[in-house]
């Protein structure tokens, strides 16, 4: 499974170096998180423990905003931003799924984008970023007017601005060739970086060194930031970089070495059938949510932040049969449980912790071809060549 569905990510090392030393947590407060032995003893998990309502949006659909290869969503107090990868738009949407505009278009000139990374959203100034491979963000106001460049975050290949205006940034990866000196930074709202980490395995040739994938998940306070270099995941907040969890994967010593080597890239070797990898993760006020591979078997793991309970469920054949790519046009969740609609896994983060997951008419077809969603909200029930729906979740505080 691992081969057929576009990895992600996985888990970062903290061995770590700061712009500015201060001091952090140690390791030994982290929670930690027993991955590879949960794994041998599944559990169900229940929606309805975390997730206190749902709203569907289906989006307009006119061929003006046409929606094939949805790669990234922003929702906003008002608007909702995305960019289609398969014909290199940025659309904007408001918070009812009505059509509006596009944003920008692609090209050499002022204002116009090249390959998109990422799209970062700044509420309080009423600003969308759009990252580029390679190049400055371009900075546009909600209104689709073009304002600037942002040369402030050319290492970065994305954002997540803090109410008080200091920035999360996500290391800028193109692989195999460049990518940013760190995997996570926090930037003052004068440009400066206040701290970043680099991630690489000491004892690593810096000549070799490369990170694969880097997550980056907001939650409503903080930023979660891994690679696939190490067993700990740290948090960006306003008030710097400390480690969050510590997840015990327990791969093999010499897995975190090459995992990190640019000359093992693409080493078949690498990653075995007992090496556990994690696509993606979240958290909410209660839970930390990580979704996971060991072979051609996924998971998702819950994690209570509270009482330290782990609980692992496998994802079913069905969903991954329905499912194309992480992130985006997949359905790799636990069930609902609530409503009755789509498996659960919000891809997005909104502000005040909510989260959002998109699914389109393709999926939704090959789910009511294998006999689900007899009894999903009529919101979902729309035509072979509508738009995506937008499904946002609202989590107990």
């Amino acid at each position: 499974m691992k081969n057929t569905i576009l990895l992600l990510n996985s888990l970062w090392l903290f061995g770590l170096v700061a712009c500015q030393p201060k001091p952090v947590a140690p390791l030994s407060e982290c929670p930690v998180v027993n991955i590879r032995s949960a794994l041998q003893e599944e559990a169900p998990i229940s929606m309805k423990e975390d997730v206190e309502s749902i709203e569907y949006v289906p989006l307009e659909t006119t061929d003006s905003c046409l929606i094939s290869n949805l790669m990234n969503l922003q929702v906003t107090a008002d608007y909702m931003f995305m960019y289609n990868g398969k014909t290199e738009e940025v659309l904007q949407f408001n918070r009812e799924g009505k059509f509006i505009r596009k944003i920008g278009c692609q090209g050499n000139g002022p204002g116009e984008y090249g390959m998109i990374s990422d799209l970062a959203v700044d509420d309080r100034n009423k600003e969308l970023s759009l990252f580029q491979y390679g190049g400055d963000a371009l900075v546009y106001s909600y209104d689709g007017t073009f304002l600037r460049n942002d040369t402030t975050v050319k290492q970065a290949g994305g954002m997540y601005v803090f109410p008080d205006g200091k920035r999360a940034l996500k290391g800028l990866v193109i692989k195999p060739f460049q990518q940013a000196p760190w995997a996570g930074a926090l930037q003052q709202p004068n440009g400066s970086l206040q701290e970043c980490k680099a991630l690489f395995p000491s004892g690593l040739s810096r000549d070799v060194c490369f990170m694969k994938e880097i997550c980056f998940s907001p939650s409503d306070e903080r930023v979660l930031v891994f690679t696939a270099c190490n067993d700990t995941v740290s948090a960006i907040s306003n008030n710097g970089i400390e480690p969050a969890y510590v997840l015990k994967r327990e791969n093999p010593v010499e897995y975190y070495m090459d995992i990190a080597n640019i000359n093992k890239f693409g080493d078949k070797t690498v990653e075995t059938d007992q090496v556990i990898g994690l696509y993606d993760l979240f958290e909410s006020s209660h839970y930390l949510y990580l979704r996971l591979y060991k072979g051609d078997v996924l998971f998702i793991q819950r994690f209570d932040k509270k009482t330290g309970e782990l609980k692992s469920q496998r994802i079913p054949k069905d969903y991954l049969e329905c499912s194309n790519s992480i992130p985006g046009s997949n359905i790799i969740g636990i069930d609902n449980d609530i409503d009755g609609g789509i498996p659960f896994w919000p891809e997005y983060a909104l502000a005040d912790g909510e989260r959002a997951q998109v699914v389109n008419a393709d999926i939704l077809s090959s789910l009511r071809e294998k006999g689900y969603l007899k009894e999903a909200p009529a919101a979902l029930n729309v035509g072979d060549d509508a738009n995506p729906v937008v499904i946002l979740y609202k989590f107990k505080k």
